[in-house]
């Protein structure tokens, strides 16, 4: 919850100090997601070498760091547009050394036979966050209280961190691997070479990931200038968050993740997209959203479930590390790609372009799948 209250308080207060300026806006989730890209592959080799609780650990006290930092200056009236790129950064270098220990430690405490279920509800909570950070930064962001919403972060990550030190965590195969880092890093992306289908199921990820989910880059600027209502966007926001959750628990619940179903509903995924490019008001906008939200969730819990089934221990960490540069590590790319091309185009046609690509490419591999 702390961390969707800070992301949409680093989102308004961008837009306020820029003008509204879209590209900034995806300089700004550049620079928050692309330590995923940069730095995850190292992540996952540290995942499966040391203590991945105590890794958990350490990057949630960098992030209580970098969000106290950013409550003082917007208390004191100093964020200027580089220091809240610079310190979305230090919280995105955390995020992506906890991301594949967190995904590991997921798998650990779990059996087998439920980690479709487990993933799911983890998917869920997270989703409710989704809702309920929204729904509390509303008010604050309208009230340009964002020194406030760091605050909070900064608690928040303190004690998540207190409940990560509770978890009891059984002993697991560790890598013993004697090669040094980048060639540990290979043997990640070679051992998801071999464990069809995890490389189609990456490549999925990644195209979901840059043409489709950056489009929520473009969400305060499409509230502004489509609907005429700049504090919408953080229940835009939150109405992704129902439909995520539902999208979860839906997969969840269907047994074990097949690809084609994937595939076939990140097609639906690009056409929930195009509808709510077309909004012609906000309750379409929300309802829409809540599409997208729900086909985003369901693909990417289904494709992380898959992953997590085919991989071995010793080298889970590596293969999640690159689930997560697909998921948040690509992001930023497709984020400062669109932010110039809403620039030159606007941001309807940006938008509906990217839910196109989705279409297409959801289509295509599904027949591929089907014919294979």
């Amino acid at each position: 919850m702390g961390f969707w209250l800070a992301n949409l308080a680093l989102q308004g207060v961008m837009v306020e100090l820029t003008d509204n300026d879209p590209a900034w806006v995806g300089r700004l989730f550049f620079a928050l997601f692309s330590p995923a890209l940069l730095f995850s592959p190292i992540a996952g080799v540290v995942a499966d070498r040391v203590n991945r609780k105590g890794v958990m650990i350490l990057c949630y006290f960098g992030v209580t760091v970098a969000s106290a930092l950013l409550g003082f200056l917007a208390a004191t009236d100093q964020l200027n547009p580089l220091s809240v790129m610079g310190l979305a950064f230090a919280c995105g270098v955390s995020f992506s050394f906890s991301g594949p220990a967190a995904s590991a430690v997921a798998a650990n405490i779990v059996e087998t036979e439920d980690l479709a279920s487990a993933i799911s509800l983890q998917s869920t909570a997270n989703n409710l966050t989704r809702v309920l950070g929204p729904a509390i930064a509303a008010p604050l962001i309208a009230g340009g209280r964002y020194a406030t919403s760091f605050g909070v972060f900064a608690v928040s990550s303190l004690v998540a961190a207190a409940f990560i030190y509770a978890i009891r965590v059984p002993d697991y195969e560790r890598d013993s691997d004697t090669a040094g880092m980048w060639s540990r890093v290979r043997s990640g992306f070679s051992h998801a070479r071999e464990r069809r289908p995890a490389m189609l199921a990456l490549i999925t990820a990644s195209m979901l990931s840059v043409f489709g989910v950056a489009h929520t880059a473009l969400i305060p600027s499409f509230a502004e200038e489509v609907l005429g209502a700049r504090d919408a966007f953080p229940w835009i926001f939150a109405s992704t968050g129902v439909g995520a959750m539902a999208g979860a628990i839906t997969t969840g619940v269907e047994g074990r993740p097949k690809l084609r179903r994937s595939t076939f509903r990140l097609f639906l995924y690009g056409v929930a997209l195009m509808g709510f490019a077309l909004s012609p008001n906000l309750l379409w906008a929300l309802v829409a959203q809540a599409t997208v939200g729900f086909f985003y969730f369901s693909v990417m819990t289904s494709l992380q479930t898959l992953l997590q089934e085919v991989v071995d221990e010793a080298k889970r960490g590596r293969v999640m590390s690159l689930f997560h540069v697909a998921w948040g590590g690509l992001f930023p790319i497709g984020a400062l790609a669109l932010g110039e091309v809403a620039k030159v185009v606007g941001v309807v046609a940006a938008i509906t372009g990217s839910g196109m690509v989705c279409v297409l490419f959801g289509v295509g591999v599904t027949f591929w799948l089907a014919r294979r």
